[in-house]
């Protein structure tokens, strides 16, 4: 296209695809500033008091109550605790477990009560000890464990009490659970309360991020800087154009 802008229907399609990519920038840096909209909601809602999770039960939202920090009262069901496994904490591989816990409402939130080693072998899965009375939990909600990079859905899920990741539904099937969409992870500052062998669980809240802001930001700027190469291209044929035809 760029080889000979002669006629109006070039200058026209030219000027279509310079409007596109203007378009595009725009659109990406709309997606950046929806992002940071949520981004900032989510950041607010984290720091504010814990809400008591039943008052939330019924209207749990993925995108509104991720990092919500909430207070959950109820019984361990320790049979029914599962380790996501691969889970690396300072260069060590090791198991983030996750036992649930059902609610006066009957409903059933999945705890994750922090990181252990695997051990000298993996064909001993780390022991810890799981209170059986009624627990008052201070954490925060988030969305379970994605699936691992390059999964394939031929691969098994969970063998056993060992999970490659944490779908939800799935989960909630094999156990026959009510299961709410997101997990409840402890609070840090009481990871002391409850240990294995002399040791506690490690726990350590993931941080609320602005990537996908900085992504759209990145494809906003290419699309921009796109634009401004082929205006500028568009530009230097057309004054040689305008050039020979003087010469």
């Amino acid at each position: 296209m760029l080889s000979k802008i002669k006629s109006p229907l070039m200058l026209i399609m030219a000027l279509i695809v310079l409007l596109a990519m203007l378009r595009l920038g725009v659109w990406q840096h709309q997606r950046a500033d929806d992002k940071r909209q949520v981004l900032s909601q989510r950041v607010s809602k984290s720091e504010q008091a814990p809400v008591d999770l039943l008052s939330i039960v019924d209207d749990i939202k993925i995108n509104q109550d991720r990092f919500r920090q909430v207070i959950a009262q109820g019984a361990y069901e320790a049979h029914k605790s599962i380790y996501i496994d691969n889970q690396v904490v300072n260069g060590q591989v090791g198991y983030q477990i996750f036992t649930p816990i059902r609610l006066a409402s009957g409903q059933v939130v999945l705890v994750g009560r922090g990181w252990l080693p695997v051990g000298d072998s993996r064909d001993v899965l780390p022991r810890f000890d799981t209170p059986t009375e009624t627990q008052q939990l201070v954490g925060r909600l988030n969305v379970p464990m994605a699936q691992p990079p390059l999964w394939d859905d031929s691969y098994k899920v969970n063998d056993g009490a060992v999970w490659q990741y944490l779908p939800i539904d799935e989960y909630a099937r094999q156990m026959q659970l009510n299961v709410l969409p997101l997990v409840l992870e402890l609070a840090p500052e009481d990871a002391s309360s409850e240990k294995v062998s002399e040791a506690p669980f490690v726990r350590k809240w993931a941080a609320i991020n602005d990537e996908w802001v900085a992504k759209h930001q990145g494809y906003a700027f290419q699309w921009f800087a796109m634009a401004a190469a082929f205006f500028i291209a568009c530009v230097v044929l057309l004054f040689r154009q305008f050039s020979t035809k003087d010469d």
